[in-house]
């Protein structure tokens, strides 16, 4: 029994209600300095802060002023963001696009297929106000004071709360005098960036658009679709810097959980308060164990201090968010508080009775689940030695590992009889789920356990090429003797899977022409070429085209790998590959490899 239970209301509920407003937790150190859309787009290079404020072409953004936009970036080398224009140039595109005002900014594939309430941009929100823009080079000073550059870094979080809308710039652009590629996974494994995202993803609208090019433009609506790793386990060039966002990174969370209270969002306040293990994990700082005093009744008994600080009473009783106790304990992976709500009786194998768009899980999410998710692996050998079930839900567990990149969490799973090849309603199995979301290293756990045949791994590499695999994920595969030239044939899904792409399919011939649905559109006879294009993923068609794959393939629409290319841009060393010279995509393939590839053998 919970603490305080014979009461009306909680007091985590009253102590919601006392809160008046947000807590500044987060504030602005510095002016938010910013460029006006018709300054953006008549640049022709990249000029650093002092010089555009010499200018006068900043502007201190106020919210009267109209809509600002933050656009998180990568450098594409150590002293400068974009030497040769090329990036911003993709920005300029893709905001003329964005100014049509016409049609809508494509949800990401993901959140279109399993958030049934998520809905796409209207491009006409980009032009109903005037737009200010946050770049990083034009407005935080870069040669005045490092107290000035140091205040207004620190200010990142209050920026991107001021922000309407949140832009990740992620093209594939080739650095050859940097010797490197960048690429939407190298942006995902910037410390940096993951602390703007974290800041977006934590602010009152969690959603932003992904930029891969003018023609390439999602919004990613839940954290599954692109999946989210800590700040502290990020890179840094200088790893003093990890520290100093620690700091940073608990305010971030501190103002979400309050804004949570204050809305009466107590399901969402649950979530991220248990999230805080994963949230600041690799940062030397605590998490707030709670916003209210013990629970007098049994202060040392952890399910009744658990109880207290979430809101919660019955052990087995779902909230409004139709998550169970249980579940969240889950989320922070807290093995005393899980072992205490199995003691008294909660059930070890209790499903959420609803989706929860915010994190992209669907319904029927088990402890298990959640754990293996958020790889908290002392928790995940608790559960598998209470019995925990590895199936029932709409994935097995190991979907959820290998969506994950989970390693560890793979082979507890597959020691406890979990079968790695075991496919999901839709066909796709953990295998395929792995090389899906780019997860190298649950990949190769995979393969080990699961001894996968020529179609598994062909079939992954389509899978890999088709949303975000990765150059990494398409050359492991390649090794493993996946057909660089493998054509996916529709008849081959579950009944359900072939129903879901053919739905979608019809929606893009009525002029529903979402991400997803071109996809479904194409995909019968399709190859990982064709697709790799199509997803935008460049540096993931280099390495096919250096592998020898097929140009002169055609799928069911009768495209080609060129047809997919043709009205889009594409850099220069794919152009030349799909001319017929493979020279420069051998060249970029093998930088976009260069960190971390190592060559398995089985």
């Amino acid at each position: 029994m919970a603490c305080c239970s014979g009461q009306t209301s909680t007091p985590l509920e009253k102590f919601s209600r006392s809160l008046p407003d947000d807590p500044d937790v987060s504030p602005m150190l510095c002016p938010m300095y910013t460029v006006t859309v018709d300054v953006l787009l008549k640049m022709t290079s990249a000029e650093p802060h002092e010089d555009l404020k010499a200018r006068g072409d900043l502007v201190v953004f106020s919210d009267e002023m109209g809509r600002a936009v933050f656009v998180s970036h990568q450098w594409l080398s150590k002293n400068h963001p974009d030497p040769d224009f090329k990036q911003t140039r993709i920005l300029q595109d893709a905001v003329r696009r964005l100014m049509i005002g016409r049609g809508s900014v494509s949800l990401d594939p993901i959140t279109e297929g399993v958030v049934r309430s998520a809905k796409p941009i209207p491009m006409q929100a980009f032009v109903t106000e005037k737009l200010f823009f946050w770049y990083d080079y034009f407005s935080c000073p870069q040669r005045e004071s490092e107290t000035l550059q140091a205040n207004a870094i620190n200010s990142i979080p209050a920026y991107i709360a001021r922000c309407s809308f949140f832009f990740a710039l992620c093209p594939v652009v080739d650095c050859p005098f940097e010797a490197k590629v960048l690429t939407p996974v190298t942006w995902s494994s910037r410390g940096w960036c993951r602390l703007e995202r974290a800041a977006r993803e934590l602010s009152r609208d969690s959603s932003w658009i992904l930029i891969q090019n003018a023609t390439s433009v999602e919004v990613v609506g839940t954290a599954l679709s692109f999946p989210s790793l800590s700040v502290g386990e990020g890179d840094f060039a200088i790893d003093a810097d990890r520290q100093k966002l620690a700091k940073v990174m608990r305010r971030i969370l501190v103002q979400k959980l309050y804004h949570c209270l204050r809305v009466g969002d107590l399901p969402g306040f649950r979530r991220h308060f248990n999230l805080q293990t994963v949230h600041l994990r690799g940062l030397e700082i605590e998490p707030v164990e709670g916003f209210l005093p013990s629970c007098d009744d049994s202060p040392s008994d952890p399910v009744d201090e658990f109880l207290h600080q979430n809101g919660l009473r019955k052990i087995n009783k779902a909230d409004s968010a139709g998550w169970r106790p249980l579940h969240y304990a889950a989320l922070a992976g807290n093995v005393e508080v899980l072992r205490g709500l199995l003691e008294k009786r909660a059930d070890v194998n209790g499903r959420t009775a609803k989706d929860e768009p915010q994190l992209g899980f669907p319904l029927w999410m088990s402890a298990l689940d959640l754990t293996a998710f958020f790889k908290h692996h002392k928790a995940m050998q608790f559960l598998l030695s209470a019995r925990a079930n590895l199936h029932g839900g709409l994935l097995p567990t190991l979907q959820h590992a290998a969506i994950a990149n989970n390693a560890e969490g793979v082979r507890l799973l597959c020691a406890a009889g979990g079968k790695p090849l075991t496919e999901n309603p839709l066909g796709s199995s953990s295998l395929h789920a792995a090389a899906t979301f780019g997860g190298t290293a649950a990949l190769h756990e995979l393969v080990v356990h699961g001894r996968p045949v020529a179609t598994d791994l062909s079939l992954a590499l389509f899978q890999a090429t088709n949303f975000r695999g990765g150059a990494a994920t398409v050359q492991r595969l390649i090794d493993l003797r996946a057909d660089v030239d493998f054509q996916m044939d529709m008849g081959c899904l579950p009944r359900l899977g072939r129903l879901l792409f053919a739905t979608k399919s019809l929606q893009h011939k009525l002029g529903w022409s979402t991400v997803l649905a071109t996809g479904a559109y194409h995909m019968h006879g399709s190859t990982p070429l064709m697709q790799a294009i199509r997803s935008a993923q460049y540096e993931a068609a280099a390495t096919l085209i250096a592998a020898g794959a097929r140009l002169d393939l055609r799928n069911s629409r009768n495209w080609t790998a060129r047809d997919f290319a043709s009205g889009q841009w594409i850099p220069d060393f794919l152009k030349s590959g799909l001319e017929g010279n493979p020279v420069e995509c051998k060249r970029v393939s093998g930088l976009a490899l260069e960190d971390g590839y190592v060559h398995l053998e089985f």
